[in-house]
């Protein structure tokens, strides 16, 4: 299913129940809605998890604004797949979690735990710091005109998009069956 990972991502994370026997039927559902889904702007990938208590199954939702993903959640195309869940899955609300903030970075995880999303930042940004903290002092040594601000602004600016776009996409593939447990 598609996938791109941008920083500026949505995810919604939808779950349900699923009827005894069916989560099967509920995965195909979820590939179909995904082609659908993929029609949208801003679409980013969509995954369907059949892992859940008590037969619970769970799509995962990625979008590049929260006003495209307001605008699937929105659309008639999607109210349409809803009304096919009938035999699918129980009846009832299903669960929606929207995450923008530093969930982010752990978006193809499904719900870790806080602890390890804070152990696995704090380890990275302490790699971080320990492994260009040098570089940064020696370059605003070089260059003794800039505001010490300013370099912060640079150095800060530089790990965070180490850590979004390098870091952490690599140590969530790393990391993915400890941070599931």
């Amino acid at each position: 299913m598609g996938q791109n990972n941008s920083a500026e991502s949505v995810t919604a994370i939808v779950t349900r129940r699923v009827l005894p026997g069916r989560k099967d039927a509920y995965l195909e559902w979820v590939k179909q809605v995904d082609q659908v889904a993929t029609t949208f702007p801003g679409h980013q990938g969509t995954t369907g998890k059949i892992a859940g208590e008590d037969d619970e199954c769970h799509v995962v939702f990625r979008f590049d604004t929260i006003e495209n993903l307001k605008a699937w959640e929105c659309s008639d195309e999607r109210r349409q797949w809803l009304s096919q869940l009938g035999d699918i899955v129980e009846e009832g609300e299903s669960r929606i979690e929207r995450l923008t903030g530093l969930e982010f970075l752990f978006r193809d995880q499904l719900h870790p735990r806080a602890w390890k999303m804070a152990l696995v930042l704090t380890a990275a940004i302490f790699l971080l710091i320990l492994a260009f903290g040098p570089v940064f002092s020696a370059l605003s040594a070089a260059v003794p005109g800039l505001p010490s601000w300013l370099w912060t602004l640079l150095q800060v600016s530089f790990q965070v998009l180490l850590l979004t776009y390098l870091i952490m996409p690599w140590a969530m593939r790393l990391l993915a069956g400890w941070l599931g447990r």
